[in-house]
């Protein structure tokens, strides 16, 4: 995962394992370390907040827009609630957090 591989070389990589295993066991891996409690931050902190489009990939009835193919982009220009809203703070002994704070612009 931090090199970035896919499943499947991942999986050719690790040896006799199937890349469908892979994919539990990384889901796995990531459930466990959201669970583990964030240090704090010290020194310098650097913040910024990132939009990306709003995905309901896998569900089988979207109702509020027709379904976008390969990406797509969205019906409104600049920042509209077809985005997702993402905050991410990093020090310089590189402590990083990155948290969804909603859809749209950001508010109070």
């Amino acid at each position: 995962m931090i090199e970035g591989y896919s499943l499947r070389k991942s999986a050719k990589l690790i040896g006799d394992i199937s890349w469908v295993t892979l994919f539990y066991w990384r889901h796995k891996i990531l459930s466990g370390l959201e669970q583990i409690p964030v240090e704090s931050f010290n020194g310098i902190v650097e913040m910024d907040e990132t939009y990306f489009l709003y995905s309901e990939k896998g569900k089988k009835n979207i109702t509020d827009r027709k379904p976008r193919k390969r990406g797509g982009s969205s019906e409104y220009r600049g920042i509209s609630k077809d985005q997702v809203c993402v905050l991410v703070a990093r020090d310089r002994q590189k402590t990083t957090l990155s948290s969804v704070l909603g859809r749209g612009r950001i508010k109070k």
